[in-house]
């Protein structure tokens, strides 16, 4: 059997890759079976490779029958020598040959079940290269990340490199989203080598698949590719997919523990409530309860949707090939495939899916206020009995029982989205086939004043722009009844520990006043907030009419309950706030935001090692921040988390000029840049007068967008918070816009169409 080494190499060279000249040596020429020795007549001189070498120097290399292959490597069994001249090529070649009979080499065949008698060891003699860098390059990372190649590399031959006998700098590669960190003590490899490496792994994974093992090495910038052999321990299939696609807007950058542990209850109940109204059959539930479970994922202390669960659970409705592109669409879901066949469940139970799911569209408007109505009375029931002296265990008891009561009925959210989704793609679907612009699709979807994300905003104003004619008295009292209904307002405020205005009063204070240094512009964010674009829209027919009025009512709801979740998450924040305080004051925990280093179980009954796993986890976050924000992540089975010693994250600086998104909010305007990556550390005097470009915004916001100028996204959809409440503050913005943090710098002017979701670099004045 020919060493797959041996048929890559030739396959390789055959693809014009630059390959080091090479030729083999089979075991029949140099071994006399039938008396076991080697021929000595046997002559390397006449191999064409050592005939017309330049620099006389070799690397002898084994290709044993079985090594390399798809199921097992021998790697590391068997002897490679560099660096051989002339004379004692012959004698390498044999001592290659004999390491097939080490001790080593028998027991590893023995642990896989090979029969070592019946191994053949032909020799790869290659023409050696003197380089000035050496590595290995994995296609997928071998822990079992499949979209992130990693390269290994160090200074001198890659004997050095595998033997850690030289320092080495790991390069970890994201194949979705381009971008790369290394680890190390030295930058070893310019991004354009990074990136021809990338590209030469393509190459050679065309030729032999997806996961690869590609030994490299450099010399005056040339690369030079000295074998590629299969990742064994790695299949690719049933890969368990994470996409940050919309959760990021509610989730963006680290969430700690405790936000995590929350959300993965918070889903898991939320969908297996939801599947109960559509389904309605014990059975199926049982046999997809796991599914439910594991609606979201997490790794490196970021959340993502597990995306091909939600494509088992969306493929319970009715159409769902027609409502899953909507679906994706409205999420901002860039990468569109879907797993292949449909959600296993009898034929009536499917027919009877059809019909519970038209019936619950039809109560979805209905169902949503009273859901509205019980989150009101369970918020005023529990301020009325919270008291910060409350006991650890009341405090959970509280926690536990309002979890039941709303996660009963909160799965009717995700029905009015559905709602919402299916009714404004149908409507942008008809206007488009009418011929109607971008800005009127979007006007269309503006001016429903009264959504409910836009009652913070308004009222913060409002109360900004009176200031001077209150008494101190009346102030004080407007600004606890603002914290008392608009508190648990505020940018990542479905983060458990984010600060907000109920938690720390003082950053009111502080949005006001940023609010009043510019008091023209208070004026007229104010008048903004009165104006209805929809009044001004032209007759529709009744069917348009119909289709605008059923997604406004959706898009309303969706906001209505945003909002009435960010209290219920305020809610929970002040529970765990208090039950810290306790902590605090016990002594269990060092400082009252710890708990937030805790998961759910762990703050409710805290185990002996607390303070030492808070500050395990510390250690661990320091870390997740420096890493980039992947947008998907492909795991072989198990999500895991990185753990380095550094890393030093690599900014790639685009050159384009032009970027296009898509429109939410029309409008143009030029104006300096602020790129905002950690929104928590933004002081909001910034924000006046300048385009906001980041990666994706959520619900608070609202605060900072009414005193930008623009806000231009990297994620988002027509449908996404940056879109909605941009369109009813009449600011101009721009969603989807890939590549947009590593090409517009903070200080770029930045000249934008709201309209067309065209963005122009006017001047390059970023660092």
């Amino acid at each position: 059997m020919t060493s797959s080494k041996i048929n890559h190499l030739t396959a390789m060279r055959e693809a014009n890759i630059n390959v080091p000249p090479f030729s083999v040596v089979r075991w029949e020429e140099m071994y006399d079976t039938q008396q076991q020795c080697f021929r000595q007549d046997w002559d390397p001189m006449q191999l064409e490779v050592v005939a017309h070498s330049s620099s006389g120097l070799f690397a002898v290399r084994s290709a044993a029958g079985a090594e390399d292959g798809s199921t097992f490597s021998f790697a590391g069994q068997f002897e490679t020598y560099l660096n051989v001249d002339k004379s004692h090529l012959k004698e390498n070649i044999q001592r290659c040959c004999r390491s097939l009979s080490s001790e080593r080499v028998r027991i590893y065949a023995q642990q896989n079940g090979i029969d070592s008698q019946h191994i053949r060891m032909d020799v790869i003699v290659q023409e050696m290269v003197q380089p000035e860098l050496s590595g290995v390059l994995f296609t997928a990372n071998p822990l079992g990340l499949l979209n992130e190649s990693v390269i290994t590399v160090g200074h001198g031959l890659g004997e050095g490199v595998v033997s850690d006998r030289v320092n080495t700098t790991t390069y970890y590669f994201h194949l979705t989203d381009k971008v790369y960190y290394y680890e190390g003590k030295e930058n070893l490899l310019s991004d354009d080598l990074v990136r021809r490496l990338i590209r030469q792994s393509e190459t050679i994974q065309s030729l032999f698949g997806e996961y690869l093992d590609i030994e490299f090495a450099v010399k005056n910038d040339v690369i030079y590719i000295l074998q590629a052999r299969n990742i064994t321990t790695l299949i690719g299939k049933d890969p368990l997919i994470f996409d940050n696609s919309n959760i990021v807007e509610s989730y963006p950058g680290v969430s700690l523990p405790l936000t995590i542990s929350f959300v993965h209850s918070v889903y898991a109940g939320v969908f297996q409530g939801v599947c109960r109204r559509i389904v309605k059959n014990d059975k199926v539930m049982r046999q997809t309860a796991e599914v439910y479970h594991h609606m979201v994922g997490n790794a490196n202390g970021r959340l993502y949707y597990q995306i091909s669960n939600w494509y088992t659970v969306l493929k319970f409705l009715p159409m769902s090939h027609k409502i899953i592109p909507v679906w994706q669409e409205m999420l901002g879901v860039k990468t569109k495939s879907v797993p292949t066949g449909e959600a296993a469940v009898p034929f009536w139970v499917r027919v009877m899916t059809y019909v519970h799911f038209v019936s619950e569209m039809f109560r979805v408007p209905a169902n949503m206020r009273k859901l509205n109505e019980l989150f009101q009375t369970v918020e005023r029931v529990f301020y009325e009995t919270y008291s910060e002296n409350s006991t650890v265990s009341e405090l959970s008891a509280m926690y536990k029982t309002i979890r039941q009561q709303l996660f009963a009925v909160w799965d009717v959210t995700l029905l009015n989205d559905m709602y919402a989704f299916i009714f404004t793609g149908l409507l942008k679907s008809r206007l488009k086939k009418k011929h109607r612009s971008e800005e009127y699709i979007n006007a269309c979807l503006s001016g429903i004043s009264d959504i409910e994300s836009m009652k913070p905003v308004r009222e913060l104003i409002t109360l900004a722009d009176g200031k001077e004619a209150y008494s101190p008295e009346e102030y004080a009292a407007l600004k606890n009844d603002y914290i008392r209904q608009y508190g648990d307002r505020s940018p990542e405020e479905l983060k458990l520990e984010s600060r907000t205005f109920r938690s720390d009063p003082s950053l009111l204070d502080e949005r006001i006043a940023a609010y009043r240094a510019d008091l023209p512009h208070l004026k007229k964010m104010k008048e903004a907030l009165c104006q209805n674009t929809a009044d001004h829209l032209p007759k529709e027919d009744p069917l348009t009419h119909f289709l605008r009025k059923r997604a406004a009512i959706g898009i309303r709801n969706r906001e209505i309950s945003r909002l009435n979740r960010s209290r219920a998450y305020g809610i929970v924040r002040l529970i765990f706030l208090t039950i810290g305080k306790q902590y605090c004051q016990s002594g269990v925990l060092e400082q009252q935001r710890d708990i937030f280093y805790l998961t759910l179980e762990e703050a409710m009954d805290p185990p002996s090692d607390i303070r030492q796993r808070v500050q395990c986890r510390k250690d661990d976050y320091a870390l997740y921040q420096t890493l980039p924000a992947y947008t998907r992540l492909i795991f072989e089975k198990q999500e895991f988390d990185k753990h380095h010693r550094s890393v030093n994250t690599y900014h790639q600086s685009q050159n384009a000029d032009r970027l296009v998104g898509t429109p939410c909010s029309f409008g143009e305007v030029t104006a300096p840049v602020l790129v905002v990556t950690d929104v928590s550390q933004l002081d909001t005097e910034q924000v006046r007068g300048k385009i906001l470009v980041t990666k994706m915004t959520d619900p608070g916001w609202v605060f900072l967008l009414a005193m930008a100028e623009g806000i231009i996204s990297e994620k988002g959809s027509l449908l996404s918070h940056t879109a909605i409440i941009s369109r009813e503050l009449k600011v101009p913005s721009v969603v989807g816009v890939e590549g947009l943090i590593q090409t517009v710098h903070t200080g770029d002017t930045v000249h934008m169409n709201g309209s067309t979701g065209m963005i122009e670099i006017i001047h390059r004045g970023g660092a």
